[in-house]
């Protein structure tokens, strides 16, 4: 039996250990860089490394580079994690390139898509947040995802899953050395100290999208945060206090009191979230 390909467009902090996660179970994978040489250093894991920049130019590539290319999007799953950059114009950037990636995956005959997005398209939401409450972005990366989630709908329809994620966090990764390192630059109380946090872990992200490559689900939006929503405050004292930092001190008031509840789509993924209370995970396990 053919081996399922999933290609992943962005093999960063969550794409590269996703890649390797599909090349342990078995899969065909594939794999961008935009760096060749980091491309190539992928294979070492066991994936096929291409060098994307996107976007891509079929005209201008070589034989080899179109042949490696058709490759890439001959995939049975494609997964998109390329969140939009800092520079000037990006939100219109990284709106050219999804649309690039939807062309040439239609071009080569890719077959389905996943597209990981962002909480933070309900920034202009209160309260909590089901996969029901309709999005209201306030920022303009908010707004692309939203676009992006809408284009790639109507050019997929059914063959599309959009994965809406709360603030990643990981063994190597979490915003308490950024959140003391702002306390300690004003030594001055921060900002939305009784505001709820909203994170989800590498692990469970991995997880759930396996859960979809695997049973193609016919709820096609989903998101994800942990089951517990600690304040600002107790969150990041209790952090700190775990990784020896100087906790951080904070005015408890909060503009918003959103909480992403992803009970239904935790559900419906059929998993379990392995760092589900936020107080009971110390930063970087």
């Amino acid at each position: 039996m053919k081996q399922k390909q999933i290609s992943i467009c962005g093999c960063g902090w969550l794409g590269l250990p996703l890649a390797k996660s599909f090349v342990e179970s078995d899969f065909s994978v594939f794999g961008s860089k935009r760096s060749l040489v980091d491309a190539q250093a992928l294979s070492n894991d066991g994936i096929y490394g291409i060098s994307l920049s996107l976007p891509i130019n079929i005209d201008t590539l070589s034989q080899s580079d179109i042949q490696a290319t058709s490759a890439f999007f001959q995939f049975d799953v494609l997964i998109i994690n390329v969140p939009p950059g800092r520079q000037p114009n990006s939100a219109d950037l990284f709106k050219q390139n999804i649309q690039n990636l939807s062309y040439l995956a239609k071009q080569f005959g890719g077959k389905k898509i996943i597209f990981i997005s962002t909480t933070s398209v309900y920034a202009g939401c209160d309260g909590e947040i089901t996969e029901q409450t309709l999005p209201i972005p306030n920022t303009e990366s908010g707004h692309a995802h939203v676009w992006a989630e809408n284009w790639l709908r109507e050019q997929w329809q059914d063959d599309l899953v959009v994965l809406r994620l709360s603030g990643l966090i990981g063994a190597d990764r979490h915003p308490v050395k950024h959140i003391v390192k702002r306390f300690e630059s004003t030594m001055q109380p921060l900002d939305h100290g009784l505001t709820p946090v909203n994170l989800i872990h590498q692990n469970d992200v991995i997880s759930a999208i396996h859960s979809v490559v695997q049973n193609w689900p016919s709820q096609k939006v989903f998101h994800l945060a942990a089951t517990t929503h600690p304040t600002r405050a107790e969150y990041y004292q209790e952090m700190a206090k775990r990784v020896d930092l100087l906790p951080p001190e904070f005015v408890l008031n909060g503009e918003q009191n959103k909480s992403i509840n992803a009970k239904q789509s935790i559900k419906a993924l059929n998993i379990e979230l392995t760092h589900s209370d936020l107080m009971q995970s110390g930063p970087y396990q």
